[in-house]
């Protein structure tokens, strides 16, 4: 009996490739999911979007793709679960399409470049070598409830890049933060084992979940209702209403513990 084949050629939509707080690739599972897309998975940590709501001309156009809908017009919520405890799960915002121009192939919005989505460190990851680490826990000021939910952003000095991270059950966040000094310049020409920075997080009581201390076994048991949360959506939409900026330290090699109280609108 011979056998036969069949071939469908699709052209993809996007190709997604997922990066931890230190910006190192994920080579771990990620499961990709939104209403009406279809995906393939290439290998841990890259994934391929074949298919979305409104493209469907788009995925088996080659030379001449759609002119409409427009170049970013479309969005599509992709909710991203890693198997790995270390990483949150999380929501984006993928815009499509993509442009497949050959004279903007290095440009961010092209079909020839993965798109980069960050999944953020959950307080069971383990802070590797000399990167330096924050736990942080949050709570309501009113009542001292637990908030689940929260976005935690740190701002190190000397311009490094912002470290975030989203509470969990408990309200507990880990801040991972890399290429920390293993000293620091201070007054009087004297060396600092640290370096400062600039805490704070931002909350919606809509998507957050509050806890008290006697019922934290239960929430860690449950999941948090309702959708994932997307970190970028949660900073643009409420980042002028974040808590007030708290003064910590943070060392290289070393995993430091700070608190945050956020008072409700």
């Amino acid at each position: 009996m011979a056998l036969t084949y069949e071939f469908l050629d699709r052209r993809a939509l996007a190709a997604l490739q997922f990066v931890d707080a230190t910006g190192a690739a994920v080579r771990t599972t990620v499961t990709v999911s939104a209403d009406g897309a279809s995906f393939l998975h290439k290998r841990p940590g890259e994934v391929v979007v074949t298919g979305a709501p409104g493209l469907e001309a788009h995925a088996a156009a080659f030379d001449r793709p759609p002119t409409q809908p427009a170049i970013g017009a479309v969005t599509v919520q992709l909710d991203c679960r890693p198997v790995s405890r270390g990483l949150a799960p999380r929501r984006f915002a993928l815009k499509l399409p993509r442009t497949s121009a050959q004279a903007q192939m290095a440009s961010a919005d092209s079909l020839f470049q993965p798109v980069r989505i960050e999944l953020l460190p959950t307080p069971c990851a383990t802070p590797i070598g000399m990167v330096a680490a924050l736990l942080v826990t949050v709570r309501r000021a009113d009542d001292q409830r637990r908030v689940e939910g929260a976005l935690v952003r740190l701002r190190p000095d000397g311009g490094r890049p912002q470290a975030r991270a989203v509470t969990d059950a408990g309200g507990d966040a880990l801040l991972l933060i890399p290429g920390v000094p293993l000293s620091s310049p201070g007054p009087n020409a004297t060396v600092l084992p640290d370096i400062a920075g600039q805490l704070d997080a931002i909350v919606d009581p809509n998507l957050a979940r509050f806890t008290t201390d006697d019922d934290l076994a239960a929430a860690r048991a449950t999941p948090r209702p309702g959708d994932l949360i997307d970190p970028d959506d949660l900073e643009t939409r409420l980042g002028a209403s974040a808590t007030p900026p708290a003064a910590v330290r943070i060392a290289s090699g070393q995993v430091r513990t700070a608190a945050l109280a956020w008072t409700p609108p």
